[in-house]
């Protein structure tokens, strides 16, 4: 902008901030709120470096080691392994040979403005039990689901339980000789996790991340199941 000069009567230039108060106050605010952006990436990036480092050595802590991609695994282990989607794959060897494997990935809708991404967690638990067992999930109802059906497949005989799990798979009718009332009920109290077993290996899964405190308790979880399942008569 051009502006009169007081002394000579001849044209000027002003500086933009002067005419525009405004505009200098809306490029500050602007250029505060992405430092605060990067600062706040920077700090998560870092808060998560530390918490991964953290995790992994309060595994080892727990003996459990790194697994290598090649190395000889059960099918269903080696399937979520190799997988692109793998973060953290470990395994242990007593009582049972035992694997966990967390998978994250994230998935986006819409499009422009509305365009959204959400990130996702899978954490599985491998067990490789004695004895030979058939391809079946237990896994938990809805409440809804239970209410209006309140037994779904084969059944166990037993209401309550009934109620909250579906028994599905090739190996139905060997999962219900499997679920004992103790285990029924181990179930039912959340003491040991729903379960599958493919390829002859017991599975157990979360829909979240891994962590200090979740760890070695899910893995017991899962080695007191597999207890139950080989074992009746001690459940």
């Amino acid at each position: 902008m051009f502006a009169a000069d007081s002394a000579l009567g001849r044209p000027s230039l002003t500086a933009p901030s002067a005419l525009h108060p405004g505009l200098a106050g809306s490029t500050g605010v602007f250029i505060a709120f992405v430092v605060l952006a990067v600062v706040v990436i920077v700090w998560s990036a870092v808060r998560s470096r530390r918490q991964m480092r953290e995790l992994r050595e309060h595994i080892a802590a727990c003996g459990w080691r790194p697994v290598e991609r090649d190395e000889s695994m059960p099918r269903p282990v080696a399937s979520a392994v190799r997988s692109r989607r793998t973060k953290l794959a470990v395994a242990a060897e007593e009582p049972y040979p035992l694997w966990l494997v967390w998978h994250r990935w994230t998935e986006s809708q819409g499009t422009g403005d509305n365009r959204r991404t959400t990130t996702h967690d899978l954490t599985r638990y491998f067990l490789l039990p004695s004895g030979g067992y058939r391809d079946v999930e237990v896994v938990k109802r809805t409440a809804i689901g239970g209410f209006f059906m309140p037994v779904r497949g084969v059944g166990t005989g037993d209401a309550a339980f009934d109620k909250r799990f579906l028994i599905r798979g090739l190996g139905e009718q060997q999962a219900v000789r499997l679920l004992t009332p103790a285990l029924r009920a181990a179930m039912l109290a959340g003491e040991v996790p729903a379960w599958e077993i493919s390829g002859g290996v017991l599975i157990s899964a979360y829909t979240d991340a891994p962590s200090i405190g979740t760890f070695q308790p899910r893995a017991d979880a899962l080695v007191t199941l597999a207890g139950m399942l080989t074992d009746p008569t001690t459940a």
